[in-house]
């Protein structure tokens, strides 16, 4: 059975008792998978039809960048062990161990990740109490059971459209948005029309801009408050995202949204007028709080688009089939995307 087409924007929130922009009980009152229901039989289907020539190219950075992580969290971990035979000589058998923070590289966000912060509330109202309770409810393991996220992937490379249009370059280690008119002018200009379930893939040219510095300039971004190009943190965007008909976003940036999170442009007179806005801006990352907490749409974060966007431009389309399977963890928040494009 189809799942309900989504609504005008402006018939946001569906909830009228909960937050603003919410469009909890558009799949059903207890439902984990949010704008996931939009990847029917049908849509996989139509999306199977881009792989024409089969090349794959692997969206996941690697695990162990950023070298220094943003936001306080953690490097990855990796050791090898020799499997040694019980009198201690050593086998030709090797064990390997990892520890690392779901958000330290390529991630998905799923809906335990980031809530409504004025609320206090999760995907479909859940309380912080309800997503420790040890049930699983909304966790990543949920998205692997339903089959992961397997659909059209429609592409959008920044730099490259805006050295087009200007004189100057994208900088993506820099606070810096890109607005919703220039994402509807760059989709404009790959001549993709959107539907529903498609998933967004915007290159910043963080990855590659990471991966030219040294050693001590990435100890020095990560020990620094973030400031990385991203998307506006806007209404107009936010539209924008809805009314595409996208059942998720990526992109190569580390937080999708501008950072900081939290700015000048969340204060009265910014980007946002009007009470109602404000007062949801004070928790920061509004974009996180209504595509998670709100509409179920999952945010992919430090993807890895370099080579992406090169197939894309040698093949003159935009477009190709996106397979994705997070790690089936029980009750997880976050995951890596295990994620590959296929032309």
């Amino acid at each position: 059975m189809s799942p309900p087409p989504r609504p005008p924007f402006s018939a946001l929130p569906l909830d009228k008792n909960g937050p603003a922009g919410n469009a909890w009980g558009l799949y059903g009152p207890n439902d984990e998978l949010g704008a996931l229901n939009m990847l029917t039989p049908a849509t996989v289907k139509a999306a199977a039809q881009e792989i024409q020539t089969g090349e794959r190219v692997s969206l996941d950075w690697s695990l162990n960048l950023p070298t220094f992580p943003s936001f306080g969290r953690p490097p990855f971990d990796w050791r090898m062990e020799n499997r040694r035979h019980p009198n201690g000589s050593k086998r030709i058998v090797n064990d390997d161990f990892l520890t690392f923070n779901t958000q330290g590289s390529s991630q998905w966000d799923g809906f335990k990740h980031y809530g409504y912060q004025k609320a206090g509330m999760y995907y479909g109202g859940r309380s912080q109490a309800d997503v420790e309770a040890g049930d699983g409810v909304i966790g990543i393991e949920k998205v692997v059971d339903a089959g992961g996220v397997t659909t059209r992937g429609v592409v959008l490379d920044y730099p490259r459209f805006i050295k087009t249009k200007s004189t100057h370059q994208a900088n993506a280690l820099s606070a810096t948005s890109i607005s919703a008119k220039t994402l509807a002018d760059m989709l404009k200009e790959t001549g993709v029309q959107t539907r529903p379930g498609d998933l967004l893939l915007l290159r910043t040219g963080f990855t590659a801009a990471y991966n030219e510095l040294d050693t001590e300039q990435r100890r020095d971004i990560g020990s620094r408050p973030p400031q990385f190009l991203g998307v506006e943190s806007s209404k107009a965007t936010l539209q924008w995202i809805w009314e595409s008909g996208f059942v998720a976003v990526a992109s190569d940036a580390p937080s999708f949204e501008m950072a900081p999170l939290v700015g000048e442009h969340n204060k009265p007179g910014g980007l946002w007028k009007g009470e109602t806005w404000e007062e949801e801006m004070q928790g920061g990352g509004l974009l996180h709080q209504w595509c998670l907490a709100g509409w179920g749409v999952m945010i992919g974060e430090m993807w890895d688009l370099e080579k992406l966007c090169n197939v894309c431009e040698g093949l003159g389309r935009w477009t190709c089939f996106v397979s994705s399977m997070p790690l089936k963890v029980p009750g997880g928040v976050a995951s890596p995307p295990n994620a590959v494009a296929i032309f």
